[in-house]
């Protein structure tokens, strides 16, 4: 009996290996499908990624807005008094100067003095800068985070590709092992009846019945025990992908729907039609195209770094100290107070021109291998919807021709069945039919899975549904 290899090697590949409940509830594959999409930790860490460069999209938005600082501090500050020359204090005097004894700078005791706490000092500044033309810098800058968000958000959509062609596969996994169970469990019916009739004839010597038969048909009871083992292994390794796609969050109880492994139905369509559908509807071909635009964007940004912005300032300060006397003087500095706002207008010119020269002929030069990149991914994409699409056909020409194998050793092993109980067929001849119904049914079972799992395989080649009309 041919094994079905490619259910072991599908299951392996994905390591998937965690036990299986006792109980099942049945899921639809739509329902499968939905669950993974809420649960799966891979997408959700995509998805945060994708939130990442929004992000930095709004902050390249945000650069049209003024930028600036405020700065604003409190501190001790120490007892200055202007002086008039005839020593009398008057803080507005309009030519002061530091005198008497202990005056400000004047010795130890001066010094002693300007430390000294005598007053509370506090100064606040605002500054603002408005950017008015760069260039088109900021427009550049904007337009290749729009290009990344874009480019992450079809990564995404392939990353929930890649889920859904997983957890497909996994689906149609567990119905072959259902399939495979049921044909076992069948085939156990005929040899039942079959060891019943031999050992009936060897308990009183009727028939032709011997120890050869009997002996030929336990070898195949413990032939298809094994199969029976093999198939509940496969359904339990399908059963724990699913729960593993879904994530942690999977129901313990998850199965399948109760209905029969059965092919699915696909409208016909020409290789063209699916090539032209990847163009159109792939993620990674929409990703690649924002990649690319994205690159030139940024090649422009770095381009445009070369020349000047033109900006507007805005400052205003304010500042004063209790024990400190306050000048009457156009030309004083009076750092201790200070109130006032100024506009100006001016602009921000690099110098270093040959470097920021030589960085925009980087980008350009990698906007350009994005571009080639692009074109080579697609022609490996087209590659991929031709091998999918050839796959689906050779597996929907299998199917018919392994369905006419199937009915023929259906028919064939009921025949030798009831020949066998009537004495007119031999346990070789039950044996051979028996094997030959096996071989049949699994080789059909296999090719309807093949032939869904390819469906799935053209669905992510094309990033259509394929078994949809459009």
């Amino acid at each position: 009996m041919t094994k079905p290899t490619p259910l072991a090697i599908l299951l392996l590949s994905l390591g998937l290996i965690l036990p299986a409940s006792a109980g099942a509830k049945p899921y639809s594959l739509d329902e499968i499908l939905d669950l993974a999409r809420k649960g799966n930790p891979g997408l959700a860490a995509g998805a945060q990624a994708t939130a990442s460069i929004e992000a930095q999209l709004l902050e390249a938005r945000r650069s049209y807005l003024p930028t600036g600082e405020l700065n604003s501090m409190v501190s001790q500050a120490p007892e200055v008094h202007c002086y008039q020359t005839d020593g009398v204090t008057r803080g507005d005097a309009l030519n002061c100067q530091n005198t008497g004894e202990g005056a400000i700078g004047t010795g130890p005791s001066g010094f002693l003095k300007a430390i000294t706490p005598a007053g509370v000092f506090t100064r606040t500044e605002l500054k603002l800068v408005q950017p008015v033309y760069t260039f088109g810098k900021l427009s550049a800058g904007v337009a290749a985070a729009e290009s990344g968000v874009k480019a992450s958000q079809e990564r995404q959509i392939g990353l929930m590709a890649d889920l859904e062609l997983n957890v497909r596969k996994a689906f149609w996994a567990a119905k072959l092992a259902r399939e495979i169970s049921a044909t076992l469990d069948e085939g156990s019916g005929f040899l039942d009846q079959a060891q019943k009739k031999i050992e009936e004839e060897l308990a009183d010597g009727s028939g032709d019945a011997s120890v050869t038969d009997r002996l030929r048909l336990r070898t195949m009871r413990a032939e298809i025990d094994a199969r029976i083992l093999e198939a509940k292994r496969g359904a339990d390794l399908a059963h724990s992908g699913l729960r593993a796609l879904i994530g942690t969050d999977a129901p313990a109880d998850l199965d399948v729907d109760e209905d029969a492994l059965g092919a699915l139905a696909i409208p016909d369509r020409s290789i063209d039609q699916y090539e032209e559908a990847a163009l159109r509807s792939r993620p990674e071909v929409k990703a690649l195209q924002h990649m690319v635009a994205a690159k030139r964007a940024l090649a422009q940004l770095e381009t445009r770094k070369q020349y000047p912005d033109f900006v507007l300032v805005g400052s205003a300060a304010y500042a004063y100290a209790s024990s400190i006397d306050t000048p009457k003087n156009a030309f004083y500095n009076d750092p201790y107070h200070a109130l006032g706002a100024v506009i100006s207008a001016g602009f921000h010119m690099p110098l270093d021109l040959f470097v920021k020269n030589a960085r925009a002929s980087k980008l350009h030069a990698e906007a350009e291998e994005a571009e080639q990149r692009k074109r080579e991914a697609l022609n490996g994409i087209s590659f991929e919807v031709e091998k999918a699409h050839t796959e689906l056909k050779e597996a929907e020409e299998r199917m018919k021709v392994v369905q006419k194998g199937e009915k023929a050793g259906r028919q064939w092993i009921a025949a030798v069945a009831q020949n066998l109980a009537v004495g007119l067929a031999e346990a070789k001849d039950f044996s051979d039919a028996l094997m030959a119904f096996f071989q049949a049914r699994v080789r059909y079972a296999q090719s309807i899975y093949d032939y869904n799992v390819a469906a799935a395989a053209l669905t992510r080649a094309t990033g259509i549904n394929v078994s949809r009309a459009e």
